[in-house]
């Protein structure tokens, strides 16, 4: 079998395509429902019209509403650690590393508000009956994330930029300053983009609130 044969093996069939984008729309319609109603008060017949679908169709790509909902989590979680990944293995020091990963980071939530508004609302998750792969899975990217970040720490203080600690506390500490100010952006209904936000962010990180006496 040669190269070529074997492409045309991979490529995607119009049926696999079209369950692709019929899944991606049930997603959609129940971002948009679980972010309105919480995860116990959202109906499967609801995020079903929302996506024109019927509801017998959501049950031939998730076996459950939990199946949803945690799919949903894990597939948006996936997008925010390669964006992370994408941004930290970047050109230059890491200092710059770290503050185009804020930049991304922010960006996501932008263009991803509904989904924060379900991801930040953490009763949310752990009152819900996701299935153990959904929680191993996102245990998984979240081990990922962090890994990425301290290895640009590690980078950091190898070149002098940073000072000496354990780079997973210095990696918790960076997600612990991104994260707290999408949470506090959330509570507060911020106006304007939250990127305009991203490079304060990154200096109350890299520099802190000190001034250049103290």
């Amino acid at each position: 079998m040669n190269s070529h044969s074997i492409a045309l093996k991979a490529k995607p069939t119009f049926r696999q395509k079209a369950r692709d984008e019929g899944r991606k729309v049930i997603l959609k319609a129940a971002e948009s429902v679980f972010c309105e109603h919480g995860y116990h008060e959202a109906s499967l017949t609801e995020i079903a019209g929302l996506s024109g679908f019927a509801v017998g169709t959501l049950y031939l790509h998730f076996e459950d509403k939990a199946d949803l909902y945690g799919s949903l989590l894990v597939e948006k979680m996936k997008t925010m650690v390669a964006n992370f990944e994408e941004a930290l293995s970047s050109e230059g020091p890491a200092s710059k590393r770290l503050r185009l990963a804020v930049h991304s980071q922010f960006q996501f939530h932008d263009a991803n508000q509904t989904f924060f508004e379900i991801f930040l609302h953490q009763h949310q998750v752990q009152s819900s009956p996701l299935h153990r792969s959904h929680w191993q899975e996102m245990e998984k990217l979240k081990i990922m994330l962090l890994t990425a970040i301290e290895k640009s720490i590690v980078l950091g203080q190898k070149a002098g930029e940073f000072r000496s600690g354990s780079p997973r506390l210095f990696a918790v500490a960076f997600l612990g300053v991104t994260l707290q100010m999408i949470r506090q952006w959330i509570r507060e209904k911020g106006s304007g983009r939250l990127t305009d936000s991203a490079d304060f962010a990154a200096d109350c990180f890299l520099h802190g609130a000190a001034t250049s006496r103290l």
